[in-house]
């Protein structure tokens, strides 16, 4: 009788054992989720209070204020934020005139980023009715960012629209910096 009790006690902390043992490894196992999915978001990076995503490979560039990148095996359109450049590659019928200043600020464009890596900031929306992403571009150092260049070197005018308007100030700070100091298209007289 003492043996039969002994082996349903031993039975009972065998069973107690594996029970603990399994509730710990689902309690690491969530654990690494949970640090995994929204802790180490592969491509996430939080920087000075910017969160950016990347690095993504540009691998063209469409116009001044357009680029291509190499996102999850797929390339997606980018729509810089804030800005418009001249037209180079405006379609025909579109009401648009390509121009020689259009060039420069796509050639600008492709010395900053052409087959480099950047990152993306993100604002309020995400896409635009073209289905481009719309976001903020930073350089592999992820402190410059593209929008800014090409509104300080006078490539650029300010071009913003709601609800994606983080930086509108600055860009107009810029912009008449840029004016005062005749750089690019303002020194030339394209832009008045």
């Amino acid at each position: 009788m003492r043996r039969e009790g002994d082996r349903e006690e031993l039975n009972k902390r065998l069973k107690h054992k594996i029970i603990v043992a399994v509730l710990a490894l689902v309690c690491i196992l969530a654990l690494v989720l949970v640090k995994k999915l929204y802790i180490d978001r592969p491509g996430r990076t939080v920087r000075n209070d910017v969160e950016m995503f990347g690095p993504y490979k540009v691998t063209r560039i469409v116009d001044g204020d357009t680029l291509i990148i190499k996102m999850d095996s797929d390339e997606t359109k980018v729509r810089l934020i804030g800005v418009d450049t001249p037209e180079s590659v405006a379609p025909e019928n579109s009401g648009k005139e390509n121009s020689k200043e259009g060039s420069e600020a796509t050639d600008y464009l492709t010395k900053l980023v052409g087959g480099k890596t950047v990152y993306l900031e993100f604002d309020v929306g995400r896409t635009d009715q073209y289905g481009r992403l719309l976001s903020y571009v930073y350089l592999s150092d992820k402190e410059t960012m593209v929008q800014r260049l090409l509104l300080s070197e006078g490539y650029a005018m300010v071009m913003t629209y709601q609800p994606n308007v983080k930086y509108a100030d600055e860009f107009l700070k810029l912009r008449q910096q840029a004016i005062e100091d005749g750089k690019g298209f303002w020194g030339s007289g394209y832009y008045e």
